[in-house]
């Protein structure tokens, strides 16, 4: 059963991520800055995909705790805590030498959604796979 919760957080990782950097390519190029200091291509995509698989057990620990009664519950605790994360990239200092940090959390905040939305997105098809 761990199986269909494990590929569906690869895949969203994967999603998640690919969609990360193409953000980050996209509002880099833009708005001409660089916070290649602060967050890589490879941290981008490693940090998606540790949350698509964090995402994963979290949701197979739901569902084992509660036989999959509380799906909704399990949704709204998913939604809540990554809008909860926000907060984080504003309470990051960064360093003096980094040009126009102001338009550092326009790049991250948004990040930060990937990889909820990649879940919500992905997890129908991966629903009936297994049974």
């Amino acid at each position: 059963m761990f199986k269909k919760y494990f590929f569906t957080g690869l895949a969203a990782g994967i999603f998640s991520g690919l969609a990360a950097f193409s953000y980050y390519r996209i509002y880099v190029t833009a708005l001409d800055v660089s916070y290649v200091s602060i967050v890589s291509p490879a941290s981008i995509f490693s940090a998606s995909l540790f949350a698509g698989m964090l995402i994963a057990l979290f949701s197979f620990c739901m569902d084992k705790l509660f036989k999959k009664e509380m799906e909704t519950l399990t949704s709204l605790l998913l939604a809540g805590g990554t809008l909860v994360s926000i907060i984080i990239p504003f309470m990051i200092s960064l360093p003096l030498d980094v040009d126009r940090p102001e338009l550092f959390p326009g790049l991250v905040v948004p990040m930060q959604l990937f990889p909820v939305l990649g879940w919500f997105a992905l997890k129908p098809f991966f629903s009936n796979w297994g049974r």
